[in-house]
């Protein structure tokens, strides 16, 4: 079920806390989560996501490093994070930010990718948003 009302700031916490949830009972992405303290670690992605989608500029780091230490990684994962995290926003949210947040979601996994050194799940997808 979709609502009327577009992804805003305040929303950005509570979105990525039940998409981590989700992806910590996807069979392929949960191991990766085992050992990682997400109570901890949320407020680097809630911030990450707030620099990306409303400037805020209150993140700072390198999202990529960690993923150089997860082994096994493949095109399947990615597009698993992807598609869990379009069936969270579209479940809540419609309008141009959820759209923008989906639309950087596949180019960061896209990246990722490449520079993880295998093909990505997709072709670049650049959408206006």
């Amino acid at each position: 079920m979709t609502t009327a009302t577009d992804l805003r700031a305040r929303d950005i916490h509570d979105t990525l806390v039940a998409f981590y949830a989700q992806l910590e009972s996807e069979p392929l992405l949960a191991p990766y989560f085992e050992t990682l303290d997400m109570t901890a670690h949320m407020p680097r992605i809630v911030s990450f996501w707030e620099t990306l989608l409303f400037h805020t500029g209150s993140y700072s780091g390198n999202a990529f490093l960690p993923h150089l230490t997860m082994p096994g990684l493949t095109g399947a994962h990615f597009a698993k994070w992807v598609a869990t995290l379009e069936a969270i926003l579209d479940a809540r949210f419609e309008g141009p930010t959820t759209e923008r947040m989906k639309s950087l979601a596949h180019r960061i996994a896209y990246s990722m990718q490449l520079r993880l050194g295998f093909e990505p799940f997709e072709p670049l997808r650049i959408v206006n948003g």
